[in-house]
C-alpha cells in the first residue's frame, strides 16, 4: 500500500465522521434559531473549542507557520498575541453581549448592531462588510486544503478542493450549529493531538532545542530576535492587532457569546479557549522554527507543514496531523458558513423581501443561502491568489477596521450614537483599504505597509476618530435603547 493510500484511508475515516455528526445533528435542528446559534444547548467545551477553532482557522497551520518560518521570532508576538485573544473578546465582549443578546432576541451580530444603533442602515452596511470580507476567506481555507491534497495526495487541486469544500459544506448545512460546534471540538481535540506530534519531532530533527536554534540563527540572522527584519512598528502592530482586534476582526467566533444562557457556562468556556490557544501558538513556533532548519529552500513556505509531516512522520501518525490542519481549516469554513447564511436570512431576506417567515420555510432558506455562499467560496478558490495567510490577513483587517470600536464602544459608552455607528464602520472600512493601496503602491507588495502600521491598525485608529466626533457632534440615542443596553448599570 502507497503513501498516498495511507493518507487517503485516514483522511476519509475522519471525513465519514464528520458528514456522520452532520445528519445526526440536522435531527435536533427545530427553528433557524437552532439552526443559527443553538442558544442555551451547548456546553462550555464545547463553546470555547468552537471560538477558538474558528479563529484560528486553517493560516495557524499553513500560512502563519510558513510566514513565521520566513520571519522568524519576528513573527512571535503576532502568535502570543493570537493565544492571548480570547481574553480580550470573553472578558470585553463575553457577558455583556450575551446579555443583550437575550434582551433583543437577536439571532446575529447585525441583530445587536441594529438595536445598539437604532437604523436598519447601520445593519445593511455592517452586512455588507461581513459577506464581502468572508467569500475570500473561506476561500483562503478551501485553497490551503487543495493545495494538501496536491501535495500529499497526489490529488490534482480542483478534486482535492472539491472533496474537501463538498464535505464541509454538506455537514453545515445539514447540521447548522450544533454541527459546527461539535465538529470544532473534535477538530480542536485533533488539532492538539497533532501539534504535540509534529512539534517535538521537528524539534528533535533540527537538532534539538539549542541547536536548532544556532542553526536557525545562521541561515535567517535578521529572525532570531523579535525586532530583526521587520520595522518596530510591525512588530508592535502585529501584537495588538491579532490580539485586541480579534474582537471586530472575527465575527463569526464571537458569534458564540450569543449561545451560552448563563456566565458561568461563559467563564468555563473561555478557561478551555485560552489554554488551547496558548498551546497551538506555541507549539506552532516551535514547528516553525524547525522548518527554517529543516526546509529552507522550500519555494511555498506555506506547504511547510504537510511537507515536514510527509518527510518526518509515518502515515498513520501522519495521517492524523493532516486531519488536524483540516479540521482547523473545517473549523474556520463552517462558522462562516454559517454566518454568512444567518446575515442573509435575518437580516436581508425577513427584513426586506418576506416579513412572515414560518419556521419550516425559514430553515429551507438557511440551508440553501449555506450552500449558495459555499458554492460562491469555492469558485473563488479555483484560481486564488498564492498567499493564504495574506488573503485571511485583508479580510481580517477590513473588518477589524469597521467594527472593533463602533462593536466595543456601543456596548461599553451609553453616549454612542446611530451616526458615529454608521461613520466609525464606513470610515474604517476605506481607510483599511486605502491603507493597503498605499502600501502596495510604495513597496509592491500587500506584506509591507507604511512605517510598519498594519492597516488594521490605521482603519481603527481612523474609525475610533469619526467614532467619538459624531457621538459628541450628535443627539444622545433614545432611553429605550440605553435602557436595553446599560439598564443593568443602575
Amino acid at each position: 500500500m502507497n503513501l498516498s493510500t495511507q493518507y487517503l484511508i485516514i483522511l476519509s475515516l475522519y471525513f465519514v465522521l464528520m458528514l456522520c455528526l452532520g445528519f445526526w445533528f440536522n435531527r435536533k435542528v427545530r427553528s433557524k434559531k437552532d439552526y443559527f446559534i443553538a442558544r442555551g444547548k451547548l456546553g462550555p467545551a464545547t463553546v470555547g473549542f468552537s471560538f477558538s477553532a474558528t479563529q484560528m482557522s486553517g493560516s495557524t497551520y499553513m500560512g502563519a507557520v510558513g510566514t513565521e518560518k520566513v520571519l522568524g521570532y519576528n513573527f512571535t508576538p503576532a502568535a502570543v498575541s493570537s493565544a492571548a485573544a480570547p481574553w480580550f473578546s470573553y472578558i470585553l465582549l463575553g457577558n455583556r453581549l450575551r446579555k443583550v443578546a437575550s434582551r433583543t432576541k437577536s439571532v446575529t451580530l447585525v441583530d445587536i448592531f441594529e438595536a445598539r444603533y437604532y437604523s436598519r442602515t447601520a445593519g445593511l452596511i455592517c452586512t455588507f462588510i461581513m459577506l464581502v470580507a468572508f467569500i475570500p476567506m473561506i476561500a483562503a481555507q478551501l485553497k490551503a486544503a487543495g493545495n494538501i491534497f496536491e501535495v500529499l495526495l497526489g490529488t490534482p487541486y480542483l478534486i482535492g478542493l472539491f472533496i474537501f469544500g463538498g464535505i464541509v459544506i454538506l455537514y453545515t448545512v445539514l447540521g447548522g450549529m450544533y454541527a459546527v460546534a461539535w465538529t470544532d471540538l473534535i477538530q480542536g481535540l485533533i488539532m492538539i493531538l497533532g501539534f504535540a506530534i509534529l512539534a517535538p519531532v521537528a524539534v528533535h530533527a533540527a537538532g534539538g532545542f539549542a541547536g536548532m536554534h544556532q542553526q536557525y540563527a545562521q541561515l535567517n540572522p535578521g529572525a532570531i530576535s523579535f525586532l530583526g527584519k521587520m520595522p518596530a512598528l510591525w512588530v508592535v502592530s502585529a501584537f495588538i492587532v491579532w490580539g485586541f482586534f480579534q474582537i471586530g476582526g472575527s465575527p463569526a467566533s464571537v458569534t458564540r457569546f450569543l449561545i451560552p444562557e448563563d456566565d458561568k457556562t461563559l467563564k468555563k468556556a473561555m478557561v478551555y479557549s485560552v489554554l488551547f490557544q496558548s498551546f497551538i501558538y506555541l507549539s506552532a513556533t516551535l514547528v516553525a522554527i524547525a522548518g527554517g532548519v529543516l526546509l529552507p529552500t522550500i519555494e511555498r513556505s506555506d506547504l511547510t507543514v504537510p511537507t515536514m509531516v510527509s518527510q518526518l512522520l509515518p502515515p498513520i501518525v501522519g495521517g492524523v496531523i493532516i486531519a488536524a490542519v483540516l479540521g482547523a481549516m473545517m473549523s474556520t469554513i463552517d462558522s462562516i458558513l454559517l454566518l454568512a447564511g444567518s446575515l442573509v436570512v435575518e437580516n436581508i431576506y425577513a427584513r426586506y423581501m418576506k416579513k412572515d417567515v414560518d419556521r419550516k420555510k425559514g430553515l429551507r432558506i438557511a440551508r440553501l443561502v449555506t450552500l449558495v455562499t459555499g458554492i460562491l467560496a469555492l469558485l473563488v478558490a479555483l484560481k486564488p491568489p498564492a498567499a493564504i495567510l495574506w488573503i485571511v490577513t485583508m479580510s481580517f483587517s477590513l473588518m477589524a477596521s469597521a467594527f472593533t470600536f463602533p462593536f466595543l464602544l456601543g456596548l461599553w459608552w451609553p453616549r454612542a450614537t446611530k451616526q458615529a455607528g454608521i461613520a466609525g464602520m464606513i470610515g474604517g472600512a476605506l481607510s483599511c483599504v486605502l491603507w493597503y493601496i498605499l502600501g502596495y503602491l510604495k513597496y509592491q507588495t500587500l506584506d509591507n505597509w507604511i512605517a510598519g502600521i498594519w492597516p488594521a491598525i490605521f482603519g481603527s485608529m481612523v474609525s475610533l476618530i469619526l467614532f467619538v466626533l459624531a457621538s459628541r457632534w450628535t443627539p444622545p440615542p433614545p432611553q429605550e435603547v440605553q435602557d436595553i443596553f446599560f439598564g443593568d448599570e443602575s
